[in-house]
């Protein structure tokens, strides 16, 4: 058995180690491309050669960044969504925003659709990844155009509100409000340029530029989150809809093997959701992993390597994967709220299964039991290092107590 597991850890390091060599490839690629194509465009536009240098130096510099950052966010696991598996989609968004920085200098100042940009990039990588690429395209175009700095900062206070306003985006996909802000300070800000920056008497006529570049980088906004729905948010929606049916062919192979393992996976799961709806938690992240934190026991034994390789060979969504190895891995912290949530939910469906076990009649007081976990749980430490807040415990703690007609279906 030890045999068998070390050489499944050796066989996902190397997994690991492809992924990550392969993704680093692309990243040169990208870093390379970023380089000529900035170099090439500088020399079009008859930039003198020193310039040209200059200008593909600092290029190269930026995307270094945004490669170092790309790094760290594997290592981290910090991607949004599931980008860490589907880097091809930043690699799309990328060159396409890398080609327009080279094109844009062709436009005049106020009409370049940086929010866009910025956005689109942040989507498909994280909140750092996106303002880093962003600004680095945004500098191409300035340094290639020969803008002031003070455009720079115009775009770039845009690009940082589109950041913050769609950085949580989730499956509700209420765009409206972060699109309207968004769109709002991007026509302040080069409104702003074009008045205090421009030697022209006011007029409507000074407005036409921003309110067009608006409507553009609106259509443009509008396609982009269309591709981010459909390759994203809907996608998961899907899939979740798909692993939290209790028919799912993972849940009945379980079911097939041990009825006490699968039914304790239904209550926790049920647990899980209740609670995750109350507390405005992702409830369909944290129902999967409710169903599926004991699908190990269908290799054998439940150990956090065997779920691991299951969840993987079937695809399953990388949050689901990053909660269920916080609590399966011994050698991981539990951070995340949701694994708390799990934690709870599983002990206490196991504490009373165990207790109707020796007395299926018994009168349990099912506060009592609870109020024990919970400090037993606490004093361990086992949750001293998660986001969980003191009001969410007490909430966890109070839903489950108020479940007591649900436990009657544990004996």
């Amino acid at each position: 058995m030890g045999k068998n597991s070390e050489n499944q850890k050796n066989n996902e390091k190397e997994t690991s180690g492809r992924k990550n060599h392969r993704a680093c490839i692309w990243e040169g690629v990208l870093f390379a491309g970023t380089v000529i194509l900035t170099v090439l465009g500088a020399y079009l536009y008859h930039k003198p050669v020193i310039e040209i240098a200059g200008i593909g130096i600092l290029a190269g510099a930026g995307f270094g960044c945004v490669w170092f950052m790309l790094e760290r966010s594997r290592e981290d696991h910090s991607f949004l969504y599931d980008n860490e598996a589907h880097f091809g989609r930043f690699t799309i968004i990328y060159l396409i925003s890398l080609g327009g920085s080279v094109l844009f200098p062709l436009l005049p100042v106020g009409g370049w659709p940086y929010l866009v940009i910025f956005v689109g990039l942040m989507l498909f990588s994280n909140q750092i990844v996106g303002l880093l690429a962003g600004s680095t395209l945004l500098m191409i175009t300035l340094l290639i155009q020969g803008g002031s700095n003070a455009s720079f900062f115009i775009y770039f206070v845009g690009g940082l509100v589109g950041i913050a306003v769609f950085s949580y985006v989730n499956e509700n996909f209420r765009i409206w409000m972060p699109l309207f802000i968004s769109l709002l300070i991007q026509m302040v800000c080069l409104s702003i340029q074009e008045v205090l920056f421009a030697n022209e008497v006011l007029s409507l006529q000074m407005f036409a530029i921003p309110a067009v570049n608006i409507l553009v980088s609106l259509i443009l906004m509008i396609i982009l989150l269309k591709f981010f729905s459909f390759s994203i948010i809907y996608r998961e929606q899907d899939q979740y809809v798909d692993i939290n049916d209790p028919e799912c062919p993972l849940l009945v192979e379980l079911k097939n093997g041990s009825k006490e393992e699968y039914y304790h996976a239904i209550h926790t799961a049920y647990l899980c959701d209740r609670i995750a709806r109350r507390l405005n938690f992702d409830d369909a992240v944290v129902k999967a992993c409710g169903y599926y934190h004991r699908i190990g026991m269908i290799r054998g034994e439940n150990t956090w390597e065997n779920v691991q390789e299951i969840l993987q060979e079937n695809h399953f969504p990388m949050e689901v994967q990053k909660i269920l190895k916080e609590y399966l891995d011994k050698n991981e912290r539990i951070i995340s709220r949701e694994t708390v949530l799990l934690l709870f939910c599983d002990t206490v469906v196991s504490s009373i299964t165990f207790l109707f076990s020796r007395d299926s009649k018994a009168e349990l007081d099912y506060q009592k039991i609870i109020h024990t976990i919970f400090k037993k749980k606490i004093e361990s430490g086992m949750i001293e290092y998660s986001r969980a807040s003191f009001g969410e415990l007490q909430e966890m703690k109070k839903i489950l107590v108020e479940e007591k007609l649900y436990y009657d279906f544990l004996r």
